[in-house]
């Protein structure tokens, strides 16, 4: 069954999911840029004192790695459950 109200909801789930990848992705490219290097050289060069960084915004880089794919993930859902229901929508 399809109403506007269930597509209105999933493209707002879309946009949102859409702009936290976004947000993640920049994160993690400004923490690339700013250390000029990866998580794993960072997190390694942090150890060894030769990085100066706080355990704070070290666990964050980490966390960011992790929730990424995961956004990803859910993002790609949203875009087919759309589709999906653009097409059954078309349909009637």
């Amino acid at each position: 069954m399809h109403t506007d109200e269930y597509e209105i909801s999933i493209a707002r789930e879309l946009n949102h999911h859409q702009q936290v990848v976004k947000k993640i992705r920049a994160k993690l490219d400004e923490r690339r840029q700013k250390f000029a290097m990866a998580y794993p050289e960072a997190a390694q060069a942090a150890a060894e004192g030769r990085l100066t960084i706080t355990a704070k915004e070290l666990a964050q880089w980490q966390d960011d790695i992790e929730a990424l794919p995961v956004w990803e993930q859910r993002l790609e859902e949203y875009r087919k459950a759309l589709a999906m229901m653009r097409i059954s929508a078309s349909r009637f």
